[in-house]
C-alpha cells in the first residue's frame, strides 16, 4: 500500500511541476555532421538527435521545439527555427541543417529548449561540434575537392596555422581567432574542365605563401531516350544518349544501373530474354544528382540483326547470285527481309524468307563490275535495317553487244556508210570488229569484216548493180555478233539528193541559236515507219565520214515540235536535214543551216569610194562565209569628219553619200546577233569643184539683179536731181579780188573723238597788210608755204565762212561724191565694177 501511496505523489508533483511551467528535461542530445564521400574535405549538413522522456504519448497533437545555432567562438546564432514533431517517448527525434560554410572552418553549438501553448521551457546546455581551427597546425582552405553545380556561391574559409597570421584576398572576414572567410560568395556561373583553384596567401616577413583548394563545377545527368533492343534474340541491349555533358570525369563522372545491375555507357546488356513486355529503369548518377530513364517492350518486336558474314557469289552476264551466312544461331528460324546495295545504291527490290541466306540479281549490265552488300530486318515486326555486311565486289560476263547506230552519208560523188561507237554499256564487252554484209532484192550478198583500227566510215561502190543496196552493220565481240543494223541505199543517190536538194532549195532556212545549240520542227510525214533522222554537218567545212545525227524513233506530242540540242557545237555554222525513215530510202523533208554560238564577224572586204560631185557611193564585199561567224543581219557605215562621227545602219552593201568638202575616213563593219564585228577602214578627201555651167548662170542672175537695182536708183535720181544738186553740190560764187591775192584756203586740223578742226584764213599783199581783226584765230600762210604733215588744205575762193566743226567720215564722203560726180570717167568705171563685185559676192558659197 505504501508503495502506491508514493506513486501517486511522484505523478502529483510532475504534474504541479507542468502547471507552475518548469522545463520538461531533454536528454541524450547529439550534434554530429553527415558523413559523405568528401566529408574531411568539407561537410555542409549538421546533425541534431536528442529524447524527450516525458513527451506525452499523444499520436494526434505535436510538440515543439526551438533550436538555435551559434558559432562557439564568437557565440553569434547563426540560425534558429522552431519545429514541430509526433511525440515519441522511445526514439530519438532528429533535425538537420545545412551550414553556409563548411563546418571544419570553426566550431558550431546548438541548444534546444521545448515550446507549448502555455509555456517556454529553458534552453538545453550548448552541443559542440568542433572545427578544425582549434587545432590547425597548416594553413588550410574549405571546401577542396568537392563538386558544385554551374550557378552555384561557395562561400570558402582559410585557416590559418597561428592566431598571427593574417591571410590576404579575398579572405577578409573573421569568423574567429585563425578562421576568415571570403568576403562575398564566389559565384561559379560555366563549367570547368579541370579544376577552379581558390588560394589563400599568407604575408609573412620577406615573402608570401600560398596554399589553395581545387573544386570541381559542372552538371547533373541529363540522360535521354533510353531504347531497349535485342540483336541475337537471346539477350537485351540498351543504348541511350547523354544529353548535356556534365564536365565531371574520372571519379566524379556518371555512374549507371540498369535494373540493379551496373554498366557502361554503350554496354548495357542484359542476359536472359523473355519474349514478352519488359520494363527496364536506368539511374543515372553523379555527384550533383541522379536521374532515372525507363523503357518497356517486348524485346522480339525491338530485333536489330547483326550484319551477314562469309559473303559470295556466282556471276553470269545478266544476273548474280549471293550467298552468306550468319553468326546468331537464332536466325535460322528467324522470318526476315533483306535489302541489297549495289554500286553505292539501293538495289529496286528486296528478299524475303525464314532464316535467309541467299538471293538473286536480275537485269545487270553485261561485262560490268558492281559491289556488293547486304542487310537484313524483322520481317514480322519490322524494327529498324540490320548492319551492313562488308563490301563484295563482283563482274558479270560478256554478252552480244547491242545494235549499232548506221546512217549514210552523200559526199564528192560517193556514199558512205557510217555508224556511231557503241559505249560501254552497249558493247556488253571487248568489240573485236564489225561485219558489214551489202546485198539488194535478188537475194545476192557479200560480207566485209572491218578491224578496230579503221574508221566507222565504209565506202559503197555499186559497180554495174542497178537496183538498190541493202546494208547491214553488226559489231561483235566474244559472246557473238550484234542484231543486224539495216539501211537501203538507192541505186543513184546522186540524181535522188540533187532532186531533193533543188527542191528543198528555197526552202532552206536560218533558224537561230538557243542556250549554245538550236532547234528544230517539221511536220510529221505519213510515211514514215521508223521515225526520223536529224543530221548536222559544218556547212562550210564538210568533210568524208564528218557527220553526225540523232534517231527520233517517232513523232510523239513534242517530239516533232521542238527538237533541240546543245553544248555539243562549235562556233560554225552548220547545216541541219531531217529525214524520214521509210521502207525505203531516208526520205529528206527539211534542210536548215544555223549557228549554234554566233560571235562577232570577220571584216568586210575590198571597201571602195566613187565619187560624182558631192555624192559618193560607198561599196563593199561581203564577209566570207567562213569568217561570219553568225547570221550578218546588217553593217555599220562610220562616217568621221574632224571631231564628229556619224553611223548609218543598211542591210546592203552599198551606201549613197552627199557630203561638204573635206577629208572623211570610212569605216564599214558588219554585225551578227553576238556582236559587231571588225570595221575596214578607207581614207577619202573630197574637194567640191565648181560647176561652170552654173557659174555662168549664178553670175548672170546676180548681174540682172544689180542692175535692175542701179537702174530703179538712177531712175530716182533723175527725177530728184535739183535735189540732190543742191544737197551734194550747191553753187559757189566766184570771188573778185584786186591785186595780188591768193585765194582762201581751208586750213584743217584732226581734232579727237573723230572730229576735225577747219579755218578760213587769208594771205595780204604787202600794200595791203592784215589787221588784226582778220589775223585772229587764223594762221597765215603764204602760197609757196609747204604743207603742214597730218594737215589737210583746199584752195577756195569763197566768201570768209565760220570756222566748223565735222566728223572726218562725213568730210571724206561729201567731198568723194562731188570728185565722182565731176569726174565721167570715173562715173563710167563704177557702173560696170558694181554688178561684178555683187556678182562675186553671191557665187563666193557656191
Amino acid at each position: 500500500m505504501s508503495v502506491w501511496l508514493l506513486c501517486a505523489l511522484l505523478f502529483s508533483l510532475i504534474g504541479l511541476t507542468k502547471q507552475d511551467g518548469h522545463p520538461v528535461p531533454i536528454k541524450e542530445v547529439k550534434v554530429y555532421a553527415e558523413e559523405t564521400d568528401t566529408f574531411n574535405n568539407g561537410a555542409w549538413v549538421l546533425n541534431v538527435a536528442w529524447r524527450d522522456e516525458f513527451a506525452e504519448n499523444d499520436e494526434f497533437k505535436k510538440i515543439s521545439y526551438d533550436i538555435e545555432v551559434l558559432r562557439t567562438e564568437e557565440m553569434k546564432t547563426v540560425h534558429n527555427e522552431t519545429i514541430h514533431v509526433m511525440p515519441n517517448k522511445t526514439t530519438f527525434y532528429h533535425w538537420k541543417w545545412t551550414s553556409p560554410i563548411p563546418l571544419q572552418c570553426t566550431s558550431h553549438s546548438v541548444r534546444l529548449r521545448h515550446r507549448d501553448q502555455h509555456y517556454i521551457g529553458e534552453w538545453t546546455p550548448l552541443y559542440t561540434y568542433n572545427g578544425q581551427d582549434l587545432n590547425a597546425t597548416t594553413t588550410t582552405v574549405f571546401p577542396y575537392d568537392q563538386v558544385f553545380m554551374v550557378g552555384s556561391n561557395i562561400t570558402f574559409c582559410c585557416i590559418m596555422e597561428t592566431d598571427s597570421n593574417v591571410p590576404l584576398v579575398p579572405f577578409l572576414s573573421p569568423i574567429s581567432n585563425r578562421t576568415y572567410i571570403t568576403e562575398e560568395p564566389v559565384h561559379f556561373d560555366r563549367p570547368s574542365e579541370s579544376t577552379s583553384d581558390i588560394r589563400c596567401g599568407v604575408k609573412g616577413n620577406s615573402s608570401v605563401f600560398h596554399t589553395g583548394a581545387s573544386v570541381f563545377i559542372g552538371y547533373p545527368p541529363d540522360d535521354q531516350n533510353l531504347t531497349c533492343i535485342t540483336r541475337d534474340l537471346s539477350s537485351v541491349e540498351c543504348h541511350w544518349k547523354r544529353g548535356r555533358n556534365t564536365h565531371l570525369y574520372v571519379k566524379r563522372e556518371t555512374n549507371y544501373k540498369l535494373n540493379g545491375r551496373d554498366c557502361k555507357f554503350g554496354q548495357c546488356v542484359l542476359h536472359a530474354m523473355k519474349p514478352q513486355v519488359t520494363n527496364w529503369t536506368l539511374i543515372a548518377k553523379n555527384p550533383l544528382g541522379v536521374k532515372t530513364l525507363t523503357d518497356t517492350a517486348d524485346p522480339t518486336h525491338r530485333v536489330w540483326m547483326r550484319a551477314p558474314i562469309k559473303i559470295s557469289h556466282a556471276a553470269y552476264a545478266r544476273e548474280v547470285t549471293l550467298r552468306w551466312s550468319w553468326n546468331e544461331k537464332n536466325y535460322t528460324w528467324f522470318p526476315m527481309i533483306c535489302q541489297v546495295k549495289l554500286n553505292g545504291s539501293i538495289y529496286n527490290k528486296t528478299f524475303s524468307g525464314t532464316g535467309l541466306s541467299s538471293l538473286v540479281l536480275v537485269n545487270l549490265q553485261p561485262f560490268a563490275k558492281y559491289t556488293a552488300r547486304v542487310r537484313c530486318g524483322s520481317y514480322e515486326h519490322f524494327y529498324e535495317w540490320g548492319n551492313w555486311s562488308k563490301i563484295t565486289e563482283l563482274s558479270t560476263k560478256e554478252d552480244v553487244p547491242e545494235a549499232v547506230d548506221v546512217w549514210i552519208q552523200y559526199f564528192e560523188q560517193n556514199t558512205y556508210v557510217l555508224w556511231k561507237p557503241l559505249t560501254q554499256q552497249q558493247s556488253h564487252g571487248i568489240i573485236t570488229g564489225y561485219e558489214i554484209t551489202i546485198g539488194n532484192p535478188k537475194g545476192r550478198s557479200r560480207k566485209i569484216d572491218i578491224g578496230l583500227n579503221t574508221q566507222l566510215c565504209y565506202k559503197i561502190t555499186f559497180g554495174n548493180e542497178t537496183s538498190d543496196q541493202i546494208i547491214t552493220v553488226s559489231a561483235k565481240n566474244s559472246a557473238g555478233l550484234s542484231p543486224p543494223s539495216t539501211i537501203i541505199v538507192p541505186s543513184n543517190p546522186g540524181d535522188i539528193f540533187k532532186c531533193c536538194l533543188n527542191r528543198l532549195k528555197r526552202f532552206i532556212s536560218h533558224i537561230n541559236s538557243s542556250n549554245g545549240g538550236f532547234e528544230m520542227s517539221w511536220e510529221e510525214y505519213p510515211y514514215s515507219t521508223c521515225g526520223y533522222v536529224v543530221e548536222w554537218f559544218p556547212t562550210y567545212n564538210k568533210k568524208q565520214c564528218d557527220v553526225e545525227w540523232e534517231k527520233i524513233s517517232e513523232c510523239d506530242s513534242d517530239a516533232c515540235d521542238t527538237w533541240n540540242r546543245s553544248g555539243i557545237f562549235e562556233a560554225v555554222r552548220y547545216t541541219v536535214s531531217v529525214y524520214a525513215c521509210t521502207n525505203d530510202a531516208p526520205k529528206l523533208l527539211k534542210r536548215s543551216q544555223c549557228y549554234a554560238i554566233e560571235q562577232q564577224p570577220g571584216k568586210v572586204q575590198n571597201l571602195t569610194v566613187k565619187s560624182n560631185g558631192r555624192n559618193l557611193e560607198l561599196s563593199w564585199d561581203e564577209v566570207p562565209l567562213d569568217l561570219q561567224k553568225g547570221f550578218i543581219q546588217g553593217y555599220n557605215v562610220t562616217t568621221l569628219l574632224s571631231d564628229s562621227e556619224t553611223v548609218i545602219n543598211t542591210i546592203v552593201t552599198k551606201v549613197n553619200l552627199k557630203l561638204d568638202p573635206g577629208s572623211y575616213t570610212f569605216r564599214v563593219s558588219a554585225f551578227t546577233s553576238g556582236g559587231e564585228g571588225e570595221g575596214d577602214y578607207t581614207t577619202f578627201r573630197m574637194d567640191v569643184e565648181k560647176n561652170f555651167d552654173q557659174m555662168i548662170a549664178a553670175t548672170i542672175v546676180g548681174c540682172s539683179a544689180a542692175a535692175l537695182v542701179f537702174i530703179i536708183i538712177t531712175v530716182l535720181c533723175y527725177r530728184k536731181w535739183k535735189w540732190l544738186k543742191k544737197l551734194l553740190y550747191p553753187d559757189i560764187p566766184e570771188p573778185k579780188l584786186a591785186g595780188k591775192w591768193i585765194t582762201k584756203g581751208i586750213y584743217c586740223t584732226q581734232m579727237t573723238e573723230g572730229y576735225m578742226k577747219c579755218e578760213i584764213q587769208e594771205v595780204h599783199s604787202l600794200e595791203h597788210p592784215a589787221t588784226s581783226e582778220s589775223l585772229h584765230g587764223l594762221d597765215l600762210i603764204s602760197s609757196n608755204s609747204k604743207v603742214i604733215p597730218g594737215h589737210f588744205y583746199l584752195n577756195i575762193s569763197e566768201s570768209p565762212v565760220d570756222v566748223s566743226y565735222y566728223p572726218v567720215e562725213n568730210v571724206l564722203v561729201v567731198y568723194g561724191l562731188r570728185f565722182i560726180y565731176h569726174n565721167s570717167n570715173l562715173r563710167t568705171f563704177l557702173i560696170l565694177c558694181i554688178p561684178i563685185f555683187l556678182c562675186s559676192l553671191q557665187n563666193h558659197d557656191v
